[in-house]
Parts: C-alpha cells; sequence; structure tokens
C-alpha cells in the first residue's frame, strides 16, 4: 500500500509544458530560427530542470551573450509573467484533479517541481488545491533533494511512496532516493523513459494502479 505520493506539476496535475516551451522561444524571438530550435529542443530534453539553469545555459553557450546573475535573473522574471496565468488557467491532465480531490485525505500527496518556490504556491493558491498537499517544493532545489527531503522530513518508508513525473530529472530523482516512480507521457507522445518503466497517458486509472503496488 502506497502511503504517499510525490507529484510533479507541469505535464501531470496540468497540461501546460507547451506553455513554457512558447514561453522560452518568447525569450529569444529576436534571434534567428536555429536558435530558436535549439532553445526548444533543449528544453523539450530537459523539462523539470530550473528555469535559471536553462537560460544560464542558452546565455553562456547557445547565444554567446551576458551570463550575469542580474541579467538570468530578469530574463527569468519575463519568462514568469509569460507564463503564470497561462499555467493558472491550463487544463488539468485528465483524472488528476478528481483523483487529488477524492484521495488527499486517504494519502498524503505532495508536489516536487521546477518551478520556482513563490510561483508553484501562488499558481496552486489560484487554482484553489494548494489545501489538497501536505507539503509543496520547487526550485532552487533539485528532484532528488526535494524527495530525499519529504522521505526525511515525514519519516516515510520509502517502499511506499510513489513519484509521478514526465522528465527524466523525475525518473533520476525517484531512483536516487529508491523509491517507486510512474512515467506520465501525453497520449501520442513518444516515451522518453527506459523501455521496462511503466508509463499511463492519464491519470483516470491512477486508483486501480495503487492497488497493484
Amino acid at each position: 500500500m502506497i502511503d504517499s505520493i510525490i507529484f510533479d506539476f507541469d505535464g501531470v496535475i496540468v497540461d501546460s509544458v507547451h506553455i513554457k516551451t512558447e514561453a522560452f522561444i518568447a525569450l529569444y524571438s529576436t534571434y534567428p530560427d536555429h536558435i530558436k530550435n535549439k532553445v526548444k529542443l533543449h528544453h523539450l530534453e530537459n523539462t523539470g530542470i530550473s528555469r535559471y539553469k536553462k537560460i544560464y545555459f542558452y546565455q553562456k553557450y547557445l547565444i554567446q551573450e551576458n551570463y550575469s546573475e542580474d541579467t538570468i535573473n530578469h530574463l527569468a522574471e519575463k519568462f514568469s509573467d509569460i507564463v503564470v496565468a497561462k499555467v493558472i488557467d491550463s487544463k488539468y491532465v485528465p483524472g488528476a484533479y478528481e483523483f487529488i480531490k477524492n484521495n488527499h485525505e486517504k494519502i498524503d500527496l505532495h508536489i516536487a517541481t521546477g518551478t520556482p518556490q513563490g510561483e508553484i504556491e501562488l499558481i496552486l493558491t489560484k487554482r484553489n488545491i494548494v489545501q489538497f498537499f501536505k507539503s509543496i517544493y520547487g526550485t532552487p532545489l533539485s528532484k532528488t533533494e526535494i524527495i530525499r527531503k519529504v522521505l526525511k522530513k515525514y519519516n516515510y518508508n520509502e517502499n511506499k511512496v510513489l513519484f509521478i513525473g514526465d522528465a527524466m530529472s523525475d525518473y533520476i530523482g525517484a531512483n536516487n532516493n529508491n523509491i517507486r516512480f510512474l512515467g506520465r507521457v501525453e497520449s501520442g507522445a513518444d516515451s522518453i523513459f527506459p523501455t521496462d518503466q511503466i508509463i499511463v497517458n492519464d491519470l483516470h486509472k491512477l486508483k486501480d494502479f495503487l492497488k497493484t503496488l
């Protein structure tokens, strides 16, 4: 029996990955197409990673321009201005809201996301689901650090904790902490996970899946 589920947010609870993809491209809209394409590809291959790390990489290695802390923070603020309202209004992954609402009193639910701490708290509050989660963690902590923190703080048996994520950073974080992992892959998309990894397209049957653990 699972005692706790740790959810990633974008692409697991809400369908918002495309919003952030478009926002990264918008940050570099004045650059040539090959730069924008590289930004898009890098983001999609590194979902779940802090935007600050991504912007640092783009500034230093892709466009080879100013990558000072002030510049990165300024671009990250522009990124936030683009995405927050859209993420608040984005659709839920099918089955996610129903599961969270109906099961938060039976299973401890947590959030581990690459979104900055203050921003994810605002988004969850505006969506009126913040009360369903026992803890909420965003960057600057990594997924590995967040999971470790949750396991220690709540003294969970690692065999009774499930992480649900859509990115390799989620998969790696779960494996680094020896907890179970369930991958969410959008219907019609190719899985990025190892071939033996169990995946789902939505969360409609999550309750049934938990019974198999």
